[in-house]
């Protein structure tokens, strides 16, 4: 279980467990199998599965709730601005898709 006692210790923990599981599935889908140990990937999976339980809850108990107005618009919409803001941007952050790797231009896209 993951200990949310420092919330921001627990946000670095699930970050770098869902960048690192986003990589898994990249390998799977380009190369067709895992790049790191199944182990590894595993303990990533039970990470973001007890935070999607924890999530999926909230979601369930305040629809029930009512206390939101109906959202106007369909909610895939932001979710597609926010990826294509983040798409563009670069930093040289190594957990980011956008840069820290190997190279500086846009031609050292690796997977």
């Amino acid at each position: 279980m993951t200990d949310t006692t420092d919330i921001n210790a627990a946000m670095d923990s699930l970050q770098v467990a869902a960048t690192a599981l986003i990589t898994d599935y990249s390998d799977i889908a380009v190369r067709g199998q895992l790049a790191e140990h199944p182990d590894l990937v595993d303990h990533r999976l039970g990470l973001m599965a007890e935070m999607l339980v924890a999530v999926r809850a909230a979601v369930d108990a305040e629809r029930a709730d009512g206390g939101w107005p109906v959202l106007r618009g369909h909610p895939g919409a932001e979710h597609d601005q926010l990826a294509a803001e983040y798409a563009h941007h670069r930093c040289d952050c190594p957990h980011c898709f956008h840069g820290g790797g190997p190279g500086d231009d846009e031609s050292d896209i690796w997977m």
